[in-house]
């Protein structure tokens, strides 16, 4: 199975283009959303949260369940570098597991092909787990523009949030393929469709690499799915 790296900036239309290659019948892995999933009460990744930042970052800071406050939380790690370090330290090792967990799903159940849709690609190093890295790519200029009317910000605060990202032609420079986001939605569809034969291993080899690791991927696949359920 082939690991497609999608990346880009924030406010560059990455998420844009992940739904058009859903469309095209290719399976997602979605950090942005698993990133979500494993902070939610109960879970040892809202405990880690909890402990590093104590409970004035919940929606109820009487209460060490509560759900949290995300706006309160992106305002703390968008303006500081330690706090940014301290999520990442509390999240990002479950978020790795459900990312490799759901990804041995799709290659258990036959797919040729899966895009592992992450912002954080290069910022978190899974670019070297991936064997094609695409960038989806707009001027920073145009990013931050969108960024202010998308979130309702203003410079300053876009500015950090930007920031707070590799630069966006640091990871141009580092793609095998870079989608220009800075026309139409009609556009950039056509600049997804031009680089799709490109996307897609042959049927053979998916075929021969499927029987070769069929069984580890399974013992893998259980594995996490075991460790997922007990929320250790």
């Amino acid at each position: 199975m082939r690991i497609l790296g999608l990346t880009g900036g924030i406010a560059t239309g990455k998420s844009t283009v992940s739904n058009i290659l859903r469309a095209d019948k290719f399976p997602i892995v979605d950090a942005d959303l698993i990133a979500r999933e494993v902070v939610q009460p109960g879970t040892p990744g809202h405990r880690r949260i909890v402990a590093a930042f104590g409970t004035t970052v919940l929606q109820d800071d009487t209460d060490p369940n509560s759900p949290l406050d995300r706006a309160k939380l992106g305002t703390r790690v968008f303006s500081d570098p330690e706090a940014r370090a301290k999520v990442n330290a509390a999240t990002h090792p479950y978020i790795r597991l459900e990312m490799m967990r759901q990804m041995l799903w799709h290659f258990l159940t036959g797919s040729s092909a899966v895009i592992l849709d992450t912002p954080l690609l290069f910022e978190a190093h899974l670019s070297r787990w991936v064997h094609l890295i695409i960038v989806v790519y707009v001027p920073k200029q145009l990013q931050k523009d969108r960024l202010m009317i998308r979130d309702g910000i203003d410079r300053t605060a876009a500015n950090q949030r930007i920031d707070s990202q590799m630069d966006i032609e640091a990871k141009r420079q580092l793609a095998q393929i870079v989608i220009d986001n800075t026309g139409t939605l009609d556009e950039t569809r056509e600049n997804v469709k031009a680089v799709l034969p490109k996307l897609r291993p042959s049927r053979i080899f998916s075929a021969v690499v499927w029987a070769v690791l069929l069984w580890p991927a399974a013992l893998c696949y259980s594995g996490l799915s075991v460790y997922r359920w007990l929320k250790i």
